[in-house]
């Protein structure tokens, strides 16, 4: 495992979490806007939507795979989020530890070395993990067990599949075009 860091595995982690902050911010947006409308419609939001604020950690992971670099993603990216007006003030940042924490733990588990969609799916999931573990005492403290269950099941596989596979689908266009010859990837 590389434990040091170069220039540029710095400006890759601190590029992929501006990007994802900028695209949490807009969603953001989106997602005030759409709210009643989820709540009416489908009350499992989460089940389609949640894992696209996990990706900045998933994808910092797997391109740069040193220790710190998923966690500091996803910070980076809920840091941005937050300064561009996020609805959840401060606490985007702290969601945004808690989801990086989770994609942190799969890349240590595997000591950094594997980047395959395989760890990408454990990535995103171990966020949606995060996440459940935030938003659920948090934003949902009055839901019965069995919907709690149902949502942080929810969060889980959105995350795993948006933020996991998305992620892993991103690098590999990244890798195709040639964007990431110079990190060595």
């Amino acid at each position: 495992m590389k434990r040091s860091w170069s220039l540029i595995n710095l400006v890759s982690v601190a590029t992929i979490g501006i990007t994802a902050g900028v695209l949490f911010a807009g969603w953001n947006l989106l997602w005030g806007a759409a709210s009643p409308l989820f709540a009416a419609v489908l009350p499992l939001q989460y089940l389609l939507f949640a894992g696209t604020w996990v990706i900045a950690g998933p994808l910092a992971g797997l391109i740069v795979r040193r220790p710190g670099a998923a966690l500091a993603g996803e910070v980076i990216g809920a840091s941005v989020s937050f300064l561009l007006a996020s609805q959840w003030s401060v606490d985007a940042i702290v969601s945004g530890a808690a989801q990086g924490v989770g994609a942190e733990i799969a890349f240590a588990l595997v000591g950094y070395r594997v980047a395959g969609w395989r760890i990408a799916l454990l990535a995103g999931g171990l966020s949606g993990v995060g996440m459940a573990l935030h938003d659920l005492p948090l934003y949902f403290p009055d839901v019965g067990r069995s919907f709690a269950l149902a949502l942080a099941a929810a969060m889980v596989v959105s995350s795993a599949v948006l933020g996991g596979i998305g992620a892993h689908l991103i690098r590999v266009a990244l890798r195709r075009s040639g964007a990431l010859d110079l990190i060595g990837e």
